[in-house]
Order: structure tokens, then C-alpha cells, then sequence
């Protein structure tokens, strides 16, 4: 009997086979009863094409060299497929066998793929599908030795072209084409097309597949030394700080919230209004926003965008709390939000393209779908790595982008590109690089994504904090109306900031005090005497007249109407009010009576209703209208992204099993110490190794009909296999087949 992907497997050691169910977790769940099962699942289409995912560029050439031969291939051919020696892919090779995508004969002199790797790879390097009616492949040498000496040229020019040629099937140099059998004409739904047939094809080429062979990506240029030392140390620390801000600056969109577009996310222009007014820009701005959203501290009714519940614990913790937050989450994320605003293939190496938009298609929107990606996280760890290696190297875009592609293949090209783009101004706003040098934070970043989230958070901070000076609690006041603060603001400073409009950002902080930046601290429920108070014990200058005439005057406006939160009513008897406003609930809820039968909160609706059964009252539902309504109509905004979930790229699935606990099973099974044997697993050891079988197929009647089979596939609950007697291949739900 000819040997089989199973005996391949049954050769590997322990360390190996850990390897295979570490790199491909699928094939643990279920555990498989044997060797020969694994095997089997090994080799299914699905399992194969998530495989293939997995592998780099010289491996995925590798691999497209098997398909295109879909055969057993010498090593000597294979290293000549791709133009390199022998030395050169062993190791690659050796990584497809371990993969259980290759094995040898039983001879060890040539190797075999598995039959679904072909059906993974139906155009290996722009070669056309196989077809029946493809000459031989002695045939197809001899169809290239003969060709006329005026298609010579022609023929030459369309060795390494796509198989798939454009032009008029019925022009001239066309049938002269076609009588030369170089090109062979195929009928389809949108008519006629000239394909190169692949043996034509690897004729042309002389058996090479591959013109070069994939080496690994070069890292940039070295790093330019810093003008002055520690300039870089100050500006990581200087776009960690504004990361904070920025997110903090969500707390004004309950004065002007911005709207939700029926396809979700922000408006275009809304968004740029939103970044005017954080004083940054729309890159950064969506960055930052982004990684606010997927942290839960912004959500949306469906009309409009506020905060969560969640930000109020975000604003009041520290600074380096926050951008750990934000970080985190941003790192956990398979959003781009820096592309916010553009379409799919307008980003190139050196930025926006500026040409047309393309027909019928809108610009991304911010916090929507549209900026998400699967797999995203899973190259931005990859690109982290990246710096990581090369700490003292630049890295740009085109850089980065030449690591992916060399990591991820299969991923199109354009999206690459997007995604190298994106991540060197999302890293910029969150100060991982600066000036493309990747800063201190960066590591600490990579060593983040191996720790438990909570852990990460706590690390991030950590890292953060040291690196911070000391806060001041000062500022000097001029009487100009300029607010200076000399370093890094502490609580009270920050705090006294917010009356203030920022002109300057750095080692300190320039602000000058206006009359509407007082009037925006006012409407925010603050007080002219305390601020007035408070600066007086924080300024080393005191406080100018000229300022604090202008806080007063600012003041004397205020007040006409008074406006405070008010998020749920609440009526009721007087007695069950009294009850709750005695109540430990009460001072959680933001309670203020109205009248003896009306109580307002500021709490939500559905968190009010929940604290009211904890009275021990029994609430009742009501609308906006002061109708009857159903509960689950009540509750917060929710935050963070809804209704996207993006899958984990292969590389990245949670394992449910350790692969040694698993190896240990399959070996039990493989052994015989596990007696019971599903009709799947028993399936799976016929097609592994290749057998005839006897099976049953229940009929609609409830009859059986007896069947000599040889079963081919496994996959989505079905049965490939072929009849032994018949010679005709037929697909049968699983549980229809019955085993003696």
C-alpha cells in the first residue's frame, strides 16, 4: 500500500506532532481518537485553506510549487520551481511537513502534498486551473519547442504573465495563438477568454514556477541620531499625555452631541469639527476616538453619540491610567481608525492619494464597521515585533509593509499598504513611535498583548508612570490673561485648565483665560468664587484684577435659567417616595424632589428601576410619553462597538486544549485505550489511510442501502466518497451513514 499522510504522522516525535496541533488548533476540537483521524482532518479543504493562512512567503511559494504541480515533486525540482538551492528551502519544506501540508513517499525521495492544497491554491503563482483538457506535460514541451520563430518573442513575453489573457479572443494574433496551442480559448458566463493551459504554462517557464526565491524583509535605515538628548523620551511622553486629552475632550458632546449615520459611525464632517475643536488632527483624532470607542466610553442611541457611564471613572483616573486604557484597547482592536474619512485602495506608501473617489463608494466613517478589519490585531502585534527587532531603525511604512507582506501573503496587497500606513500614525498619537523611531513604550506595548488584560493595564500604566515627572501644583498668571504652567500639571492645575483655552503643549503648558472659555466652565456647573479661590492658592504671581473682573462679569450672566441632568421621573405615592428617598440606594440615583408625588435621577432609567427593587418597591416601566412601556426599552448607552464581531486570525485562536494534553489523548486512542469510537472518527482513520469500507445510508423510508465506499472527505457534517463498484463520487449528511 502506497504511504500516506497518517504514516507521515506516525513518524513524528512528540515535539513535532505539538508543533502540527500548536500551529493548527483546529485539529484539536474535537480531540481526534488516533493518529489516522488527525490525519484525515488534516487534510480537509477547510482546514487546509486555514493553514495556508499561516504560512510566510517563502512557504506559501513553496506551497503554490506543489499545487501547481499537483504531484509528488523532487526537492532537486521544487528548489529549481523557485531559483534557489536545495539548502535554501529545507527548512521551509521541513515547515510544510510539519504543518502536515507535505509528506515523503514511501521511497523518501520525492515529496506529496495533500490533495486539498491544490483545491486551496487553484491559480498558484497566476497559473491557470487544471483541466482535463490540458496537454501532457512532454506534449506541452514539445507544443513550446515547435513554435514558429515569429511567436518566439510573443511566447517569451507571457512566460511569467497571468495565465488569463486580456484582448479580443477572436483577433488575429489570437488564432495564431490558439493554432500554436500556446493559448487555448474557454467559454464562460461572460463569454469567451483566451487561458495559457498550465502545462503550457511550466513549459514556457521551463518548470520554474517562481523567478525568486522570498528572503526575509530588510529593516529600514538607521535611526538619525537626536538633536539633543532625551528629545524623543519628551515627545513620547508629550503624545502620551495628548492621547489623554484628546479622549477626554468626549466630555463635551453632551453640549452638542454628534450624530449617528444610518450606516453607523460619525459624519465626515462632524468628525473634522470634533478634531478642530480637540486641536489635533483628523488622523490623531480618530486614532485616539477609536480606541475610546472599543474601550466601552463611547456609545450611541441610535441618534447620537455620548459617553458611557464608564467615562466618568475613566476622567477621574491618572493620566498614565488613561493612556493605558486607551493603549490597551487600541492594541486588542481590529479597527483602523486613522483611515476614517478615506476609501479602500486610496492610501499609499507616502499618504493619501488625492485622486477621484471611486464610483459608488463613500469614505469610511469613524466608529463604524467600515474601519474594521479581521486579523488586524494579529499584524499589529506582528509590526510591533517588528520594532521590537529593530530598535534603532526607522520605521516607515513602506518598511513595515514589505514585514507584512512577507508574514502574511495571502492578505491583498492594498490592505497591507492600509494597514503599515495606519499603524505608524495610530502608534504616532499613542507615542510608541516618534519620527518613525520606535520609542520606550513600544516593547512594553508587545510585552502587554502577553498578559492578561487586567495584568496589561496595570503594566502599562506602570511603565508609563516612571517615565513621567513629577507633577506641579502651580501656575503663574500674567495679566494678560496667560495661564502658564512650568512641567506636567497636577489635579488641581488640570483641573483650573479646563477654564481655559490651551495655545501650547510640551515640557509645560501655555493657556490664555477668555470669556467664553469661562463661560463653557460655568455651564459645567462650576463656580466663579471657587475657581477664584483656587487660583489664588495655586498662582506664585496672584491673580491679576483684569482676571478676576472678567470671572465676575462672566458670572453676573449666568443663571437666567437653570438647567441640571435629569435622565429618569419617577412618580409615586408620597410614602413609597419617602421610602426611597431614605433609602442606601438614593445617593447613587442623583435623587432631587420636585413635588411630594415627583422625584427626578440622573441615574438611567433602567439602573433607577434596579435600584428601586432594591428599595423594595415595585417600579413600573413608563416611556417619554409617561405611558406603560417594556423594560428592556430602558437602559444606558452602551459602549463600544455593536454588532461587529471580527474573527481571530488563525495565528491568534485561544486554545481549548494544551497540545500536549491533546497529544497525550491522541496517543491513548492511537494505542487503543480509549474504547469508544465515534462514526466520524472511524471515517476519519479510512480516509487517512486510505481504505475501503463497508457503510449503510438510511434512506427517507427508513431503509438502509449497503454500500462498498471509499471514503475522500469529512467536512460540515458531510460525506465525500466514492462508490467502489460505481466509480461515481456522492456527498451524504453524516448522520445518514451507519457502520457495521
Amino acid at each position: 500500500m502506497a504511504r500516506t499522510l497518517a504514516d507521515a504522522l506516525r513518524e513524528f516525535d512528540d515535539a513535532r506532532l505539538i508543533e502540527l496541533l500548536r500551529a493548527r488548533q483546529d485539529l484539536t476540537s474535537p480531540i481526534p481518537h488516533g493518529i489516522g483521524p488527525l490525519a484525515a482532518r488534516a487534510a480537509q479543504p477547510g482546514s487546509v485553506h486555514k493553514a495556508i493562512g499561516s504560512l510566510v512567503l517563502p512557504e506559501l511559494q513553496l506551497a503554490e510549487v506543489f499545487a501547481a504541480y499537483a504531484g509528488p515533486v523532487a526537492p532537486e525540482q521544487l528548489a529549481h520551481a523557485v531559483n534557489a538551492s536545495t539548502e535554501q528551502i529545507a527548512p521551509h519544506v521541513y515547515r510544510l511537513a510539519t504543518l502536515a501540508l507535505v509528506y515523503t513517499d514511501e521511497n523518501g525521495r520525492a515529496l506529496i502534498p495533500v490533495r486539498a492544497l491544490s483545491e486551496a491554491l487553484p491559480h498558484p503563482a497566476g497559473l491557470a486551473p487544471r483541466l482535463s483538457s490540458d496537454p501532457t506535460p512532454d506534449d506541452a514541451r514539445e507544443i513550446v519547442e515547435s513554435l514558429p520563430a515569429e511567436l518566439r518573442e510573443i511566447a517569451d513575453s507571457l512566460a511569467f504573465a497571468p495565465a488569463r489573457l486580456t484582448g479580443s479572443p477572436d483577433s488575429s494574433l489570437a488564432r495564431q495563438l490558439t493554432k500554436a496551442r500556446l493559448v487555448t480559448k474557454v467559454n464562460g458566463p461572460g463569454g469567451s477568454r483566451l487561458l495559457i493551459p498550465r502545462t503550457v504554462h511550466l513549459a514556457l517557464r521551463s518548470g520554474v514556477v517562481h523567478r525568486s526565491f522570498a528572503h526575509a524583509p530588510t529593516p529600514g535605515p538607521e535611526a538619525s541620531p537626536e538633536r539633543f538628548g532625551g528629545a524623543r523620551d519628551a515627545q513620547m511622553l508629550e503624545a502620551a499625555l495628548e492621547a489623554s486629552r484628546i479622549a477626554a475632550t468626549i466630555a463635551t458632546w453632551h453640549a452638542d452631541p454628534p450624530s449617528v449615520l444610518k450606516r453607523g459611525g460619525i459624519p465626515l464632517r462632524e468628525a473634522r469639527r470634533l478634531a478642530a475643536a480637540a486641536h489635533t488632527s483628523h488622523e490623531t483624532w480618530t486614532s485616539i476616538i477609536h480606541a475610546a470607542w472599543v474601550g466601552g466610553l463611547i456609545g450611541n442611541d441610535g441618534e447620537t453619540w455620548q459617553v458611557t457611564r464608564e467615562f466618568e471613572e475613566f476622567s477621574d483616573a491618572s493620566p498614565a491610567r488613561r493612556w493605558a486604557d486607551l493603549c490597551s484597547a487600541y492594541l486588542r482592536s481590529n479597527y483602523l481608525g486613522s483611515l476614517a474619512g478615506t476609501r479602500f485602495g486610496d492610501v499609499s506608501l507616502d499618504g493619501l492619494h488625492e485622486g477621484e473617489a471611486r464610483t459608488g463608494e463613500s469614505p469610511r466613517a469613524a466608529l463604524s464597521a467600515s474601519v474594521g478589519r479581521k486579523g488586524v490585531k494579529v499584524r499589529r502585534r506582528h509590526m510591533l515585533r517588528h520594532l521590537a527587532d529593530y530598535p534603532e531603525r526607522e520605521a516607515s511604512a513602506a518598511s513595515l509593509a514589505e514585514s507584512l507582506a512577507w508574514a502574511f501573503p495571502t492578505v491583498q496587497r492594498a490592505a497591507i499598504i492600509e494597514e503599515a500606513y495606519a499603524f505608524t500614525r495610530e502608534t504616532e498619537a499613542f507615542g510608541l513611535l516618534v519620527d518613525g523611531v520606535p520609542s520606550a513604550l513600544a516593547p512594553a506595548a508587545l510585552e502587554a498583548l502577553a498578559r492578561e488584560e487586567v495584568e496589561a493595564l496595570e503594566y502599562l500604566e506602570s511603565v508609563l508612570a516612571e517615565r513621567l515627572p513629577e507633577p506641579v501644583e502651580h501656575v503663574l498668571l500674567d495679566s494678560d490673561l496667560t495661564v502658564t504652567v512650568p512641567g506636567l500639571p497636577g489635579p488641581r492645575v488640570a483641573a483650573v485648565l479646563e477654564w481655559t483655552d490651551v495655545t501650547s503643549r510640551g515640557a509645560g503648558v501655555v493657556a490664555r483665560v477668555t470669556g467664553e472659555s469661562i463661560a463653557r466652565g460655568l455651564s459645567a456647573g462650576g463656580s466663579a468664587d471657587a475657581l477664584l479661590d483656587e487660583l489664588a492658592a495655586l498662582s506664585l504671581t496672584g491673580v491679576p484684577d483684569v482676571l478676576a473682573y472678567l470671572v465676575r462679569d462672566e458670572a453676573r450672566k449666568r443663571g437666567q435659567v437653570t438647567v441640571g441632568p435629569a435622565t429618569s421621573f419617577i412618580t409615586g405615592e408620597e410614602e413609597h417616595l419617602d421610602r426611597l428617598m431614605t433609602s442606601s440606594e438614593a445617593s447613587r440615583l442623583g435623587l432631587k424632589r420636585l413635588a411630594p408625588t415627583v422625584v427626578i435621577s440622573s441615574g438611567d432609567p433602567g439602573f433607577v428601576m434596579g435600584s428601586a427593587r432594591a428599595a423594595g418597591l415595585a417600579p413600573l416601566a413608563a416611556g417619554a410619553s409617561g405611558a406603560a412601556a417594556h423594560e428592556r426599552t430602558l437602559g444606558t448607552v452602551r459602549g463600544g462597538p455593536v454588532g461587529l464581531e471580527l474573527e481571530s486570525d488563525a495565528r491568534e485562536q485561544a486554545l481549548d486544549v494544551e497540545p500536549s494534553e491533546a497529544l497525550t489523548r491522541i496517543r491513548a486512542a492511537e494505542a487503543g485505550r480509549l474504547d469508544e469510537v465515534s462514526v466520524p472518527q472511524r471515517l476519519l482513520a479510512a480516509i487517512a489511510d486510505e481504505r475501503e469500507i463497508q457503510i449503510g445510508i438510511v434512506d427517507g423510508r427508513g431503509g438502509t442501502r449497503v454500500l462498498h465506499v471509499k471514503p475522500l472527505a469529512l467536512e460540515g457534517g458531510r460525506l465525500r466518497a466514492r462508490d467502489a463498484e460505481a466509480g461515481e463520487e456522492f456527498t451524504v449528511l453524516i448522520h445518514r451513514v451507519l457502520l457495521p
